[in-house]
């Protein structure tokens, strides 16, 4: 499966921190053991029938399960030495690597003087979100779209994103379950039964006898011309003024919706209208709902047109928008955006309006070679959305049907093997390190050379120089800013080992931070206070260095 977005970045570097770790042989004196007991991480209560896995890297088909006993333990025999992953699960629980941050855990690392049969594996109750969607009438709102955000860190920053969306049933309910404690909200969006928004035309001639015609426009009935705006949890518009709902392991939260009717608005667009002597083209608009923070959902509006160049968009909620039009004629296709806040309505003038600004390019390997697959990958920095593209064989890309806000974007690319943005040129646009800025209506040519990063670091997290595991182990470029693809992370193992791979040549810090995992470690005001105890070095091609990290303790949630 193909991962969009900076989700794909992140397993990526997750990806990274795997390769090179000690692998177990075949040959390997077999008689170590990995045991231990499954807890629930809330309670510490001992855990039964909890299915526990290991897998060995480098041994083919090494993996084993099994059921714990009644007392929650666990015991793997006759093992080889080298690295072995772990993780568990059970009904009524999120199923987890051993010691599991975001896409890291920490492995298990079997040997003499490991001491591997005395583990103690918590396992966090699930949580979950539900409730019910009732109209004005108290009855079940069915088939609304309710959507599900978390606040905490991505990407190594503070950020509010979708994490879900679901539909409500007969009964008007929805649930959201296997949740991991944080902060959510959530959002419904819906449309009344028996609203109607069809606008009826009617044509006619001005006189009788004569050939010209005038248009009559008949709208709805203003009584079931009616829309719900969006509403979060509880009852506000907007995330800014809605109840953050926390959630703790283990605990099932509620969070019910009334909706109430208010009036639609009308939305008049003229445009200029496509066509030629070989016919009249077509025209259509395409209308997101600005929901969350920076954050969009398609609205399924009602339009028609009145005439050429002249669209009638109804059933529109008072709020924010981005409204798109799209225009084609023959083989000759234009779009045109804008972002509108209507509270009334309103009516917008597109004729002659400057078409969407358009990124492409190219991408180049330092080697030469591209590797099969490869993707280019744009994260507005201020709103977190994502838009990527898939590259053509020849290295070049396009973004077909979406253009980029007018921002700032970290740009990355991902392909089989790993690989990570070298540098990036531009016309039509402002690169600074390995971030491009889009300013309006101004088409961007993009050059990106990529390199599969030869360099590699291992090492040891050491605190009162004993080794550490599950320490979250950051490589920070020289330069903090805009280099987001220059970041590798890892966690330490159980020997307190930890590798970094995919490496650009340059000078980086190496940091090694105990409780770091909800640091902002991409703010380069919080990294600075860390660097200075850090372990530096400069990594030349296919260099591969191995370092003693001091853990420090980290201070900031």
């Amino acid at each position: 499966m193909i991962l969009s977005g900076f989700a794909a970045l992140l397993l990526a570097l997750s990806a990274f921190a795997q390769q090179d770790q000690p692998r177990a042989t075949a040959d390997s004196q077999a008689n170590f053991a990995i045991a231990g007991v499954v807890v629930d991480g809330v309670s510490g209560q001992l855990l039964s029938q909890a299915e526990v896995f290991i897998q060995a890297q480098g041994i083919p088909d090494s993996g084993q399960s099994m059921m714990t006993s009644d007392d929650g333990s666990f015991a793997f025999y006759n093992l080889a030495s080298g690295h072995y992953t772990l993780s568990a699960r059970r009904r009524g629980y999120l199923e987890q690597a051993y010691k599991q941050h975001e896409g890291f855990s920490t492995a298990i690392i079997v040997g003499a003087g490991q001491d591997t049969s005395h583990l103690r594996f918590p396992l966090p109750p699930e949580a979950s979100i539900s409730g019910e969607v009732t109209d004005e009438m108290n009855d079940p709102v069915r088939q609304a779209n309710v959507i599900l955000f978390q606040r905490g860190l991505r990407s190594g920053r503070s950020a509010s994103w979708r994490r879900a969306g679901a539909s409500t049933d007969d009964r008007g309910h929805y649930s959201f379950t296997h949740l991991l404690p944080g902060t959510y909200f959530v959002a419904v969006s819906a449309q009344p039964w028996y609203a109607q928004h069809d606008v009826e035309i009617m044509r006619r001639a001005s006189n009788p006898g004569e050939v010209q015609t005038e248009e009559l426009i008949i709208p709805p009935d203003p009584a079931l011309d009616v829309v719900y705006p969006v509403t979060f949890f509880s009852n506000a518009p907007n995330m800014a003024d809605a109840a953050p709902i926390t959630v703790r392991p283990g605990e099932a939260e509620t969070a019910d919706f009334t909706l109430h009717p208010i009036s639609a608005l009308h939305l008049t667009v003229i445009c200029d209208p496509p066509g030629g002597p070989d016919g009249p083209g077509n025209v259509w608009a395409e209308v997101r709902e600005a929901v969350g923070e920076g954050w969009h959902e398609g609205v399924p509006v009602h339009s028609a047109q009145i005439r050429p160049g002249l669209l009638e968009i109804t059933g529109l909620p008072p709020g924010g928008f981005d409204l798109t039009l799209h225009t084609s004629h023959g083989k000759e296709s234009s779009v045109r955006s804008v972002s509108v806040h209507l509270a009334e309505d309103s009516k917008i003038d597109f004729s002659g309006a400057a078409v969407n600004a358009t990124v492409s390019g190219v991408i180049r390997m330092d080697d030469g070679v591209l590797p099969s697959r490869s993707f280019i990958q744009f994260r507005n920095r201020n709103t977190g959305e994502q838009v990527g593209a898939q590259v053509e064989e020849n290295g070049q890309f396009v973004l077909r049907g979406r253009s980029l806000d007018p921002g700032n974007y970290d740009v990355s690319a991902n392909g089989s093997g790993g690989m990570a943005v070298r540098s990036l040129s531009a016309t039509g646009g402002k690169v600074s390190g390995r971030s491009l800025e889009v300013a309006p209506g101004q088409d961007v040519k993009l050059t990106v050379v990529v390199s599969k990063g030869t360099g590699r670091v291992s090492g040891v997290a050491l605190k009162d120089d004993k080794p550490v595991d599950e320490v979250m182990v950051v490589l920070v470029p020289e330069v903090l800013e805009n280099n987001l693809d220059l970041f590798r992370r890892d966690q330490s193992d159980s020997d307190g080992s930890f590798n970094l791979a995919g490496i650009l040549p340059g000078k980086y810090t190496i940091i090694a931070l105990e409780s770091g995992w909800d640091l902002n470690w991409y703010d380069p005001t919080v990294l600075q206070k860390y660097l200075p105890s850090g372990e530096h070095v400069e990594v030349t091609p296919n260099a591969k260095l191995q370092v003693k990290v001091k853990v420090q303790t980290s201070f900031q949630k």
